[in-house]
């Protein structure tokens, strides 16, 4: 098919096992260089879980790929019990410097993961307590609902995003917005670190607005 190469994606990896998935990253990729292929894989920013952060030595495996692409999402996720952005700004920042200072993993190897997605936040007050729910859904998704409801984003400077918010049927529904805004400040990252690219999860939730941006953006390195 003329692919230019593979992607590693692994999740739920126990940490006993880290040493594992570095050997599998050592014996592959040389393989994969005899075949002309390009090798990349996806790690998330660092954090607290064994199963989805912990087991992954990025240090070692940096040496290893071609490139590595940092998943800069979920801040919060789909049952966080907060509601939130999915990657604030800051957040994402440094997620992508943590990997730079602390795992010498060098800029012109890592690429930023950005979301095309975000969540539809949901409050509810029950008993003096705030039950929250939410679900993922794409920009378009999000525009429209905006439209029909006649509501008004704002800038939040600390996420680096708009932001809405409604009352309905008693509850309070929340987002943090993923548009050309939001987009534009990811990329920005990109140039600030001079990464070597941006990569995207997933493909149809975006507006087609959204490849203009990252497209403008990271031409402007080429002037």
């Amino acid at each position: 098919y003329g692919i230019q190469g593979i992607n590693i994606d692994f999740v739920n990896v126990y940490l006993k096992d880290k040493e594992l998935m570095v050997q599998f990253v050592r014996e592959a990729v040389p393989l994969l260089h005899e075949q002309g292929l390009v090798v990349s894989i996806d790690v998330t920013v660092k954090g607290g879980s064994e199963t989805y952060s912990l087991f992954m030595d990025r240090e070692r495996i940096g040496k290893l790929v071609d490139y590595m692409i940092v998943m800069t999402y979920d801040e919060h996720w789909a049952t966080s019990p907060l509601a939130g952005s999915v990657a604030s700004l800051p957040w994402v920042e440094k997620g992508i410097t943590r990997i730079m200072e602390e795992d010498g993993v060098p800029a012109s190897k890592l690429i930023l993961g950005v979301p095309f997605y975000t969540r539809i936040w949901t409050e509810t007050k029950e008993n003096g307590t705030t039950k929250v729910s939410s679900r993922a859904v794409g920009m378009k998704v999000v525009e429209d609902l905006i439209a029909v409801k006649g509501l008004v984003p704002v800038y939040d400077e600390k996420t680096g995003q708009h932001y809405v918010e409604y009352r309905e049927d008693g509850k309070t529904i929340k987002i943090w917005i993923e548009d050309e805004v939001s987009m534009k400040n990811r990329i920005d990252l990109v140039m600030k670190y001079d990464l070597a690219g941006v990569a995207s999860w997933s493909r149809g939730f975006e507006k087609p607005e959204i490849w203009s941006v990252i497209r403008d953006t990271l031409e402007q390195r080429l002037r």
